[in-house]
């Protein structure tokens, strides 16, 4: 016997739960860090990496954005060519898959504010407003 229907009922309960929870709350306070992003598209390897990281792949053996922050690589401007491209691809070129303007349209008539620990800004980008949001790993 596979006993999936039971997981799958105490997950419809559990979010029929949480779904009235929110609606009769007064404030809500949103925690997210990385895996929220990661869940929206904005992965630091795979496929996304090897479309705007190839050329350091492929020269450096950099398997990924995360790692690739640690290289020590020998010139300031190679140095400075992985930061920004990092930075522009992770704030200003971020292609989010709708999670969170889906998390928006859940909270923004609500009194909210947002914790999290992302820098690529999407709460921003989708209209959460900056005076609400606090970057634990800054701004």
């Amino acid at each position: 016997m596979i006993a999936t229907i039971k997981y799958t009922q105490d997950f419809s309960a559990a979010t029929t739960k949480l779904k009235k929870a929110l609606s009769d709350a007064e404030a809500v306070i949103v925690g997210a860090g990385s895996g929220l992003s990661s869940a929206a598209g904005l992965t630091y390897g795979g496929e996304r990496f090897m479309k705007y990281f190839a050329d350091f792949h492929k020269k450096y053996g950099i398997n990924d954005m995360y790692s690739g922050g640690f290289y020590p690589f020998e010139t300031m401007e190679e140095y400075w060519a992985w930061w920004s491209r990092h930075i522009w691809y992770n704030r200003y070129e971020t292609e989010e898959n709708g999670l969170y303007s889906a998390l928006f349209s859940l909270v923004k008539d609500k009194e909210y504010f947002v914790l999290t620990t992302n820098v690529d800004h999407c709460f921003q980008l989708v209209g959460f407003d900056k005076e609400r949001l606090f970057y634990t790993q800054g701004d």
